[in-house]
C-alpha cells in the first residue's frame, strides 16, 4: 500500500522562508573571494600589460637611435672629437658634421649642423669608447689615443621609465660596436 505523503501547512511556510543567517554569511563570503580574486588578477593583468608596451616602446626607441646611429657613424670621414658622452664626426658622403651627445641626466641627441634632435629620453647611463681597427691577439681592441685613431666606437646605453610611478622592470639596454668603413 502507497502512502501519501502530504506536507503540513507548517512544513509548506518553513521552506517558503527566507535565508539563514548562516547562509548568507557563507555565501557573502564566497562572493568576496571571487570578486577580490578577479580585481587583484585584473590588476596584475593591467601592470604587465603597461610594463610590457613600455619596455617595447623603449626597445623600439633604441633599436632605432642604433640604426641611425651606426649608419652615420659606418659612414664617417673622421672623428673629431670622442669623449665619454660625446661623439662628433664628419660624414663622408655629405660633410655634415654630425654629433650625439648625452646630456647626463636624461636625453641622448644627435646634432645635423647646428638641427638638434633627442633620439632617447629616459636615458640613465651612456658611454662612449674609441679604439683601433686593430685588434691584438687575443682580439681585444686598442684604445685610441687620438679621436683621428679611431676606427671602431663601442657605445653602451641603459634607458629605463616609471610605471605609475615606480621604476619596476622596464628597462632597455644597447650596447654595440661600430665601426667606421673609410
Amino acid at each position: 500500500m502507497l502512502k501519501h505523503f502530504s506536507f503540513s501547512s507548517r512544513r509548506r511556510a518553513q521552506f517558503r522562508r527566507g535565508f539563514t543567517l548562516v547562509e548568507t554569511l557563507v555565501a557573502t563570503f564566497g562572493a568576496s573571494a571571487i570578486l577580490g580574486s578577479i580585481l587583484v588578477t585584473g590588476s596584475t593583468i593591467t601592470n604587465t600589460m603597461a610594463a610590457i608596451v613600455n619596455y617595447n616602446d623603449l626597445n623600439k626607441c633604441s633599436r632605432n637611435t642604433l640604426d641611425i646611429m651606426s649608419r652615420d657613424l659606418r659612414n664617417t670621414a673622421t672623428v673629431t672629437s670622442l669623449s665619454n658622452n660625446q661623439v662628433t664626426v664628419t660624414n663622408a658622403i655629405t660633410g655634415d658634421s654630425i654629433s650625439y651627445n648625452w646630456d647626463g641626466t636624461n636625453n641622448f641627441t644627435r646634432t645635423v649642423n647646428g638641427s638638434r634632435t633627442v633620439m632617447l629620453t629616459g636615458c640613465d647611463t651612456l658611454t662612449f669608447n674609441g679604439y683601433q681597427r686593430n685588434p691584438t691577439n687575443n682580439f681585444q681592441f686598442v684604445p685610441a689615443h687620438t679621436a683621428s685613431a679611431t676606427k671602431l666606437i663601442s657605445v653602451s646605453w641603459r634607458c629605463s621609465r616609471q610605471i605609475l610611478g615606480a621604476k619596476l622592470n622596464t628597462e632597455s639596454v644597447q650596447t654595440a660596436q661600430i665601426c667606421i668603413r673609410n
